[in-house]
């Protein structure tokens, strides 16, 4: 019998796209795994508006 874990901030018609992010992360392929590891901190860096590489934006110091 499954049971109920309630996550802060997820929406209802989130939930499915949690569940297969939960999955992919267990993948008994370690490949899988990771890639999807390297994915989500894609993601998090690009909307932090970093740049994707996680090197350091270049600062303009002529102004």
């Amino acid at each position: 019998m499954p049971e109920t874990v309630y996550v802060i901030g997820a929406l209802p018609h989130e939930l499915p796209w949690l569940r297969m992010l939960v999955a992919l992360l267990r993948h008994p392929d370690p490949n899988v795994a990771e890639l999807t590891r390297q994915a989500l901190l894609y993601l998090t860096r690009s909307a932090a508006g970093r740049p994707a590489g996680g090197e350091p934006e270049a600062l303009d110091n002529a102004s």
